[in-house]
């Protein structure tokens, strides 16, 4: 779906419009000079939340992924309050897998999502995502009160697994990252 910026109502409706219909995938905004008045209005129509998380290589050039309600997905969660980012990726990615020897190699682009949760608020998270090394052979353990049921290291012939079992927006970093 793609609209023009015209004011805040032809957002708003724009934006309900895209919740309602399922065939809907992608929300595209064209703006020319209202660009950041476009972003302010947008973002007030949401929470915002910050998680941090990896994509977790190991010396066997493997990756790491958790299944999480049935889905592969990459370790991430929300950032504590004043938390610097990294540190917050770091430390979810240790609790929702167990690896302690971790060391971030470098920054990746960031993923935003919307959900609405349970007290019905629009959420828009963004998540900021890095590159990191685990050098040590250790004992993944699925952090179960998260709902994370497996941790699992993927070779490159198989990362078709994961990826066709993932989120829209994971699946295009992963893509982007992998150039598979």
């Amino acid at each position: 779906m793609v609209i023009d910026y015209t004011g805040k109502s032809s957002l708003v409706k724009a934006y309900k419009h895209f919740c309602r219909d399922t065939d809907c995938v992608k929300l595209i905004i064209k703006t020319d000079t209202n660009f950041a008045e476009a972003c302010e209005i947008f973002n007030k129509m949401f929470t915002r939340i910050e998680a941090g998380g990896g994509i977790v290589r190991n010396q066997k050039a493997e990756y790491l992924f958790i299944k999480r309600l049935g889905v592969w997905d990459l370790p991430k969660g929300k950032l504590y309050i004043k938390e610097p980012v990294q540190d917050g990726a770091l430390r979810e990615v240790r609790e929702e897998t167990g690896l302690t020897n971790l060391e971030i190699t470098m920054q990746l682009p960031s993923t935003y999502h919307i959900y609405t949760d349970r007290k019905g608020r629009e959420i828009l998270k963004e998540t900021y995502w890095f590159e990191m090394l685990c050098k040590v052979d250790q004992k993944l353990v699925p952090q179960l009160e998260e709902d994370i049921t497996e941790v699992r290291w993927f070779s490159a012939g198989d990362l078709n697994i994961p990826l066709q079992n993932t989120y829209a927006s994971l699946r295009q970093l992963l893509v982007s990252y992998l150039q598979v």
